[in-house]
């Protein structure tokens, strides 16, 4: 695959690509089954359907043969999933002991992550640190939902974070509180019938469009998310709760913020849902996006709060809002940089595309290498001797940093807002996942599609920083301004309408 004519055919089509999904969406039947489904979903990471048009490959394999086989492993799964959601409760019942609630009025919805708390030994949220000070300063009280993050493969990890949960002073509620007996009748009659719900969105094949979206209709079964079943039937149980508002869910609009939203709204047209997207976005992530579509078919918040300014979109039916940067504190507190010596490489989630970069460098000196805190390094390989490791604080790296480059980060937009000149690098496998704009481009940023051109935009960008100091500090304070939202007291009280409750 050749990353840049990737790029050029997805800047020519990306309106159509759209056009064609919505158009499905649409004309098809709008049920449970169709909000799950990771290809009309959209996302580049969960769905072969994007790259593939944007390639416009087609696949002439036997469609009857692969579904089968597709729906063989797909039950095999999700049938698991199902028996390990079971021990999850048995557990919850053994082992959590905070039960009972007042009446609850407002949720906030957001991941648990076990193996961190496990491995501290203590409970830390770290999607919406510092709101929970505010709203209690202000009387107002709240519960926190907690979806489980990758307990799906071994529950057992359960019986030690319930024990943590036991400690925090917080109101808690888990989804297994509401469940009833017929929910998991349901949930059986859902994995059963989903691989033959899936064949009536099939479209006659008109175009090579239509062969390209068939065929990942099917190879997209392994993409299936069984917390989004799970998701529905807690939505469902959510909205037969009349004291609950207002609900705040962390949200990046996949199937497992989709189906708790069409559950809950669907059921309780009473309970606002605010979407919280506190977290820089990339364009290629079109699933993050919330549209009018979205919310006629009822898959969507009412209201979505954004990191910044930029990311406010033009609609009719949802409203989208400034919320707070809660996780870049940092960039309000960064004094500038220091000198100008290293090249930062900054690791991404996505291990081919960062292992990519470390050797598109190996020919530079004073290079240092910030891993993903989500990702294993030693599954990245041997390290090139000319590359540091690093555990240090970004903005304290960005402190000598000339240059950053890095893949699939939302950090490069930090590093641009800091005055750092930025190298993104393309994208070897898939959509190049890029969170800068049109804005300074070729000026304190540019696309790199090769080892190659690394080189040769390395030397572009350090050559116009050193021309243009001026025209730099501004476009760093335009992205500042644009992306973000500093976390005060007072903007944290207006995002979440704290002085009216």
């Amino acid at each position: 695959m050749n990353p840049k004519k990737l790029e050029e055919n997805y800047q020519k089509k990306k309106n159509s690509f759209h056009e064609y999904i919505d158009k499905i969406k649409r004309n098809g039947k709008w049920d449970i089954y169709a909000i799950i489904n990771p290809t009309l979903v959209k996302n580049p990471y969960a769905s072969e359907f994007p790259k593939n048009y944007f390639l416009a490959e087609t696949k002439n394999k036997n469609r009857v043969l692969r579904f089968i086989k597709q729906s063989v492993k797909f039950y095999a799964k999700n049938f698991y999933l199902l028996f390990s959601y079971l021990i999850a409760i048995i557990l919850y019942k053994l082992y959590y002991k905070k039960k009972g609630h007042n009446d609850i009025k407002i949720i906030i919805d957001t991941f648990g992550l076990a193996d961190k708390a496990n491995k501290e030994g203590k409970f830390s949220e770290n999607y919406l640190t510092g709101i929970y000070e505010i709203f209690k300063k202000y009387g107002t009280d709240y519960t926190i939902l907690l979806r489980l993050y990758q307990v799906g493969k071994n529950p057992f990890k359960l019986k030690q974070f319930f024990k943590i949960i036991n400690e925090d002073k917080r109101d808690f509620v888990f989804e297994y509180e509401f469940l009833k007996c017929k929910d998991f009748f349901t949930l059986t009659s859902f994995i059963f019938l989903y691989p033959f719900k899936i064949l009536r969105l099939l479209q006659k094949e008109a175009t090579s469009e239509d062969e390209i979206f068939n065929n990942a209709l099917i190879a997209d079964m392994n993409y299936f998310n069984f917390e989004s079943l799970t998701r529905y039937v807690l939505g469902k149980n959510i909205a037969k709760i009349d004291s609950i508002q207002k609900v705040f869910s962390w949200s990046e609009f996949q199937v497992i913020e989709r189906s708790f939203n069409y559950a809950i709204r669907k059921n309780n047209q009473n309970i606002e849902l605010i979407g919280l997207q506190f977290y820089l976005n990339y364009e290629v992530y079109f699933n993050a996006f919330v549209d009018d579509l979205d919310y006629n078919l009822l898959s969507a918040p009412h209201k979505v709060l954004v990191n910044g300014k930029y990311y406010i979109k033009n609609r009719k039916k949802v409203k989208y809002d400034v919320g707070v940067s809660l996780r870049y504190k940092n960039i309000f507190d960064f004094e500038g940089i220091k000198e100008e010596e290293n090249i930062l490489l900054l690791g991404s989630y996505l291990e081919n595309d960062t292992k990519y970069m470390l050797e598109s460098v190996k020919d530079f000196k004073n290079v240092i290498f910030k891993n993903h805190p989500a990702v294993d390094i030693a599954k990245l390989g041997e390290i090139f001797k000319n590359i540091t490791v690093s555990n240090e604080n970004i903005y304290k790296l960005f402190e000598n940093a000339k240059l950053v480059i890095g893949t699939a980060s939302g950090t490069c937009v930090e590093a641009v807002s800091c005055g750092v000149s930025v190298i993104v690098m393309a994208s070897q496998d898939n959509l190049t996942a890029n969170p800068l704009v049109e804005m300074g481009k070729g000026k304190i940023w540019d696309i790199a599609f090769d080892e190659e051109d690394v080189k040769r935009v390395y030397n572009k960008l350090l050559k116009y920083r050193q021309n243009n100091k001026a025209e730099i500090q501004e476009i760093a304070c335009w992205y500042k301004d644009n992306f973000f939202v500093e976390p005060t007291e007072e903007n944290i009280v207006k995002a979440f309408d704290l002085d009216k409750d």
